[in-house]
């Protein structure tokens, strides 16, 4: 009778404490999808911004580029003449229409080299100067005074007007310059590397009565004919530099448009030298150069830009010339992540709640009326049938996810792939075509420098588009989109061959039908990345890439004859994949396909893929 009694009380405290266990798992569950379900919204919005980060950059990029052309246009006048006169320089500025074509230029200038016995004679050459004012110039004097080495001097400046401050002025002795010892040595820089050359230090530039941020480019100028292949060959040959001055607001205005600048925030920071040191303190050697906010009164990116754990943020390098400039940017998350996407974590959240709450609330209502106990087990029933559908429409949007995921990866793939085609390609396309009428309208010149140059740029030109072409193949190989799985694998194996020097074989049936373009993309990925794995890891000399279909399902193994995975419990070897194995098994997933890895045989591993057709 005891043992009867003992049961029914065990049965009772069960029965009693099932809700709260409900509840007690429930809860954590409902928080975890949550924040699984948070942080994959915002992954992606993260790669929206990413993405919006670099194109920006890239836009930057291409206009300080464009700004440079000038530059080596001026450097072309000088080279091509023995010496080029003050109306000369004066004319050509002139023709450049510079204002309308480039608003950004303030100021364009020559400086010549005067070593320090030549100074009172070059004063006097130029103040005795009347090729552009009738009169010359008679108070001329390189400035600051002092007696120095040498001397860089600013001695044609178009326009004067406004700029005559700059009239006589010593580049290597710069006053407005915060860091004038780092200017003098940028200024030794653009002699002795030959190259573009702009620090990035900010000059606070007082003309036409106001005051703004200035920044200055400069390249050297050698004398015309003589060689400059060896440092002391251009130092030789060094008579000046050409250099450019500009308004650092008018040259970014318009980089983005008004509608993402109220969402993106960037800055422009100048200069890192490409041979600083690991003692490189930005403290020191870069200065803030512009400031998108600085132009925006009321914007999302400026009200968010105090709380940093509301903002998406990016760092992202700019080579100009051999300087490396950094350009911040950052924008809030709310203004990338649309509404509906910020409330799908909330409705997880509160539908997993929901569901914890009533399902403990059910089987405290069974505890506390056993008297309706068949008819609350057939509700019980019906519930937890729901409460699996629902589970298994979790699972199903969760793998939704997942693909979408994957599909917007590939998207961005073809659309850069596109954007570099489109862009980048035919740009590429008719600087070939401009080197081609050079080379035919000098055929007759006999400046072999100059033929070697354009012979140079020709071959810099061809690598170019060639590293274009396998970047394009490397975002989405066109060969898969045209010719299907097996070619684009075929293809794949022999690039990765010739850059491993690991041989790939590729086995399949040319004529089978083909599978849907979601299961090849998936296909192609997972033999990309486990040919990756193959180089990083097996020490291999050999892998075999087999493809086989039958009525059910699509099947691909790749194994190699390296030293094969560890003899080691599962668990140990799922703790140790990494994030490509697990790429791959995601991948698989994502398309309704069974993933398998392990040892091949002979040695070695094998990774096996089987996807339904």
């Amino acid at each position: 009778m005891a043992t009867v009694k003992d049961k029914t009380i065990g049965r009772a405290r069960y029965w009693i404490m099932l809700p709260w266990v409900v509840l007690a798992i429930g809860v954590p569950a409902s928080i975890t999808v949550f924040s699984v379900v948070r942080d994959t919204v915002e992954n992606v919005a993260q790669l929206r911004f990413e993405r919006l980060a670099s194109d920006t950059r890239h836009v930057i990029q291409e206009r300080i580029d464009s700004y440079g052309e000038i530059l080596y246009g001026l450097a072309a006048l000088f080279a091509s003449q023995d010496s080029v006169s003050r109306l000369q320089f004066h004319r050509y500025v002139e023709s450049l229409d510079l204002k309308n074509r480039f608003p950004g230029f303030d100021v364009v200038n020559y400086a010549v080299h005067v070593p320090g016995k030549d100074k009172q004679r070059f004063e006097e050459a130029v103040r005795h100067d009347t090729s552009l004012e009738p009169g010359g110039y008679p108070n001329f004097a390189i400035k600051p005074p002092g007696v120095r080495p040498e001397y860089y001097v600013l001695v044609y400046v178009e326009p004067m007007a406004g700029f005559e401050f700059a009239f006589g002025l010593d580049t290597g002795a710069n006053p407005a310059v915060k860091d004038s010892g780092g200017m003098a040595a940028a200024v030794r820089l653009t002699r002795d590397s030959g190259k573009l050359n702009s620090p990035g230090l900010p000059i606070r530039i007082k003309s036409r009565g106001k005051e703004y941020t200035g920044l200055a480019m400069r390249l050297a100028v050698y004398r015309s004919g003589m060689p400059v292949e060896t440092l002391e060959q251009r130092r030789a040959a060094f008579i000046g530099s050409v250099g450019a001055g500009f308004n650092v607001e008018n040259l970014m205005k318009g980089v983005i448009d008004e509608k993402t600048a109220q969402i993106l925030r960037f800055q422009l920071y100048g200069a890192e030298s490409a041979v600083d040191g690991p003692d490189f303190s930005p403290e020191n050697k870069r200065w803030l150069l512009y400031d998108s906010n600085q132009s925006i009164q009321d914007s999302a990116a400026r009200s968010a830009a105090t709380d940093p754990d509301l903002v998406f943020t990016s760092v992202l390098p700019m080579e100009v010339g051999d300087r490396t400039w950094k350009v911040h940017l950052s924008s809030p998350k709310g203004a990338i992540i649309d509404r509906i996407d910020a409330l799908l974590p909330w409705m997880v959240l509160a539908g997993g709640l929901l569901s914890s709450v009533l399902l403990s609330g059910m089987f405290y209502s069974l505890a506390s009326s056993r008297s309706r106990a068949v008819e609350i087990a057939n509700e019980i029933t019906r519930d937890l049938r729901e409460s699996e559908e629902g589970l298994r429409n979790s699972a199903e949007q969760l793998q939704a996810l997942s693909r979408r995921l994957v599909d917007v990866q590939e998207f961005e793939r073809r659309q850069f792939s596109r954007e570099l085609h489109d862009r980048v390609g035919q740009n590429l396309t008719a600087l070939s075509i401009n080197l081609d009428i050079l080379k035919t309208q000098l055929s007759g010149n006999g400046n072999e420098a100059l033929h070697s140059r354009l012979a140079d740029a020709g071959l810099l030109l061809e690598a170019t588009s060639d590293t274009i072409e396998n970047v394009m193949s490397e975002l989405r190989p066109p060969m898969l989109d045209d010719y299907g799985l097996l070619p684009a694998l075929q293809w794949y194996a022999n690039a990765f061959s010739g850059r491993t020097g690991i041989q790939v074989k590729v086995d399949g049936d040319e004529r089978a039908e083909r599978l849907a373009p979601a299961g090849e993309i998936a296909l192609f990925r997972i033999a990309q990345e486990a040919l990756n794995n193959v180089a990083k890891h097996a020490c291999a000399g050999r892998a075999h890439i087999t493809i086989e279909r039958t009525e059910t399902e699509y099947t691909m193994s790749v194994s190699d004859d390296g030293v094969g995975i560890d003899a080691a419990p599962a668990s140990t070897v799922r703790r140790r994949q990494g994030l490509g194995m697990v790429t791959m098994r995601e991948r698989t997933q994502a398309v309704g396909g069974q993933f398998e890895v392990g040892a091949a045989s002979g040695g070695g591993t094998r990774v096996m893929v089987r996807i339904p057709c």
